[in-house]
């Protein structure tokens, strides 16, 4: 896929691995290894050791991206040395590693030449501290291509203990910087500046050359680690640091002006892609300019200098400066044609040049343009996967060529080895064949008693299920008891309460019952038969049948009798019952939501003190109609208040005046209310003591 522009995006092809971010990584190896400045060619002296300004000088030509120039110089400089010793071997190993991983990007050659400086480095560490924590670096770094950040931390942390340990203060920062730039690999921007700024506080006591390059490295970075955590202010703050930096440190150093000047540059070029990102472009335009203008010649960071041309560009296509635009693509395309003939390979940037031109050509309307730069941009991607396989069997075999010398060191070493391999081997066989005896031994031995136990567990398994199938035997026996217990009850109860019912309705058909009377004798009359409903209720509790027979009934008269059957109920404490409804006819089973209401006002009577006052409430609610009965009562504790609506419940309490519970009233009134389709609920009042008991019916609620 393309890259999106308005990132910082560099990208360097390994095989099959795109790495986002290379610049951070190239530099710290400059920053290292550069004990002097940069400069141009000069013939090389005849040498007997591969010194450290030789190594040196290769170097500086790979931190300004001229990979195929430092390699020729080091090739040439290492051909004089007439006698090479180890060091000379791990020298032209680490330059050929650090080639293979930058300019020929292969971890998998890379990988060859870290093992063999290893192995050359062997029981020799402490002897070459600086060239051992070199090599864990260059195998952290390869490790990282390969986006094994927990191995390549393994490795690079390694070195840091061994540095701590054996070598002087001024070797950590080194580390430091690698353990950022790996927490930056996966993300974590946070610890990455951490480490980085770690970086700058240890290279405090290193020589003035040094310190003076970190710095000005450092702080690029921590700017582009903010750009990336979307801290554009941080970002900001540390590339003007980085050049004031510069400015003042620079003239100290005069041997490393060249570097310094062209990382004053990238620095520039940093700002203007974050004032790009902030579409301040008069701002970033200027930036990005000065970025070029250093950098974009020979000798200084070229790299760079196209990369600012590319995002001056963008800024350029976004204002619809199009020939500007054009200019800059052109003139980036004509130095990477320059350095492809040169052997150069600037993936990042012919791939970031792809993009642009792509944006570009959509600006001005040229869609077969457009569709063309698309169509290079995935032959450039097709063509380096096949170049990259073809590259690493060539390199494959170079590889080994270049490790034949190192095999012939270490071959003596190896048949000792391989014969102390060989015996020890035989001995922990030996061992091993014994432990496997034994283990075999104990093994049958607990399997036996396993054997026993579980005979033992299956025969108590047995008992138990026996006496559970007793148990119930007996439990169902016990249920059909007390079902049989309660139809007797509720038979023998039809007969009392049908003779009141009867002897009430004689009493009725006489005249001279004052009105009060006859309104008492009908208010008996009507509870009989409500009681005559509920005991055949009762004896159909058991049946299969679940039915509820339903008829239109009006709700305020039935409130209305609810109130007056309990109103002498609550004049025998002194209380009084109000009633505030309107008529709303519900489908309901009149004789039970009868006896939920009912229910409801004797709990209010029971729970409130005399003198008070409960208050029935009816109200329309959307399809439902709401009825309230609100107490001034003791309220419900918190320890009973999920238990109230439970059957033969504990939560159990006696009244204000010494009433008895008996705890089944609330849960039939909740089965009754959701056979019905509705909800039953309680509230504490807000303001006041007392209890808020809620029913909600459906108005239009049928079988």
């Amino acid at each position: 896929m393309f890259c999106n522009i308005n990132r910082r995006c560099v990208a360097l092809v390994f095989p099959g691995i795109w790495l986002k971010k290379v610049r951070p990584l190239f530099l710290i190896i400059s920053v290292c290894c550069i004990l002097s400045s940069c400069r141009q060619d000069k013939p090389v002296p005849a040498k007997n050791h591969f010194d450290k300004e030789m190594l040196t000088q290769a170097q500086n030509y790979f931190s300004l991206y001229e990979y195929e120039r430092g390699i020729k110089y080091f090739d040439s400089a290492y051909a004089t040395i007439p006698h090479k010793d180890m060091l000379d071997i791990w020298s032209h190993y680490s330059i050929k590693g650090q080639y293979y991983y930058w300019a020929k990007p292969n971890p998998r050659i890379a990988r060859l030449y870290a093992d063999s400086m290893l192995a050359i480095l062997k029981d020799h560490e402490k002897e070459y501290g600086i060239e051992y924590v070199r090599t864990l670096m260059l195998d952290g770094d390869i490790l990282m291509a390969e986006n094994k950040y927990s191995e390549a931390l393994k490795a690079v942390y390694a070195g840091s203990l061994f540095a701590e340990k054996n070598l002087d203060p001024c070797s950590s920062y080194e580390l430091s910087s690698r353990i950022g730039m790996i927490k930056f690999r996966q993300g974590d921007y946070r610890h990455a500046i951490s480490y980085l700024k770690k970086s700058m506080a240890e290279c405090a006591s290193c020589p003035l050359e040094t310190r003076v390059n970190q710095q000005a490295w450092a702080f690029g970075e921590i700017a582009v680690y903010y750009d990336y955590a979307h801290l554009l202010d941080s970002a900001i703050f540390y590339d003007k640091a980085g050049l004031d930096n510069i400015d003042s440190s620079i003239n100290l150093v005069p041997k490393q002006s060249t570097y310094l000047i062209a990382q004053k540059g990238y620095l520039y070029g940093n700002l203007g892609a974050v004032y790009k990102v902030l579409k301040d472009y008069k701002l970033a335009e200027s930036y990005l300019k000065k970025s070029i203008d250093i950098n974009n010649r020979p000798g200084y960071n070229m790299h760079a200098a196209k990369d600012a041309q590319l995002q001056l560009a963008y800024i350029y296509i976004t204002l619809s400066r199009v020939k500007e635009a054009n200019d800059l693509l052109q003139a980036v395309e004509n130095d990477l044609n320059k350095w492809r003939l040169q052997g150069g390979n600037n993936y990042d940037l012919a791939v970031k040049l792809l993009v642009t031109k792509r944006i570009y050509y959509d600006k001005v309307k040229n869609t077969e343009a457009a569709f063309g730069a698309f169509k290079r941009y995935h032959i450039l991607q097709d063509s380096l996967n096949v170049v990259n396989k073809t590259q690493a069997e060539q390199d494959l075999d170079e590889g080994l060529k270049q490790t034949a010398q190192q095999d012939k060191i270490q071959l003596l070493s190896k048949n000792n080895q391989l014969k102390t391999t060989y015996l020890s081997a035989i001995i922990v066989f030996s061992v091993l064949i014994l432990i496997i005896l034994a283990m075999a031994w104990y093994n049958l031995k607990r399997s036996r008693k396993n054997a026993h136990e579980l005979t033992k567990l299956n025969k108590l398994i047995s008992d138990y299920n026996l006496q559970m199938q007793n148990a119930l035997t007996a439990l169902e026996q016990s249920y059909e008891e007390n079902a049989n217990i309660i139809k007797i009850v509720a038979h023998d109860l039809r007969a009392p309460i049908g003779g009141i019912t009867i002897a009430v309705s004689r009493m009725l058909e006489k005249s001279d019952w004052s009105e009060n009377d006859q309104s008492m004798l009908r208010l008996i009359q009507t509870s009989g038969k409500d009681s005559l409903t509920l005991v055949s209720d009762l004896l159909k509790t058991h049946s299969r049948s679940k039915e509820i027979k339903k008829e239109p009934v009006d709700m305020y008269l039935l409130l209305v009798y609810c109130v007056s059957f309990m109103r002498l109920k609550a004049e025998e404490k002194g209380q009084k019952i109000e009633l505030d409804a309107g008529h709303f006819t519900v489908f309901v089973n009149r004789g039970n939501i009868w006896r939920v209401i009912c229910n409801l006002i004797a709990n209010a009577i029971k729970f409130s003190p005399p003198g008070t006052t409960i208050t029935v409430l009816m109200l329309k609610k959307e399809d439902n109609v709401l009825i309230t009965v609100d107490d001034c009562g003791i309220g419900i504790p918190d320890n009973m208040r999920d238990k109230i609506f439970d059957m033969f419940t504990e939560a159990k309490r006696q009244g204000t005046t010494g009433e008895e519970p008996f705890g089944i009233g609330l849960a039939i009134s909740k089965q009754i209310v959701e056979m019905h389709g509705g909800k039953i609920w309680f509230e504490d009042k807000k303001k006041a003591t007392g209890t808020q008991f809620f029913v909600e019916l459906p108005i239009q609620y049928l079988n």
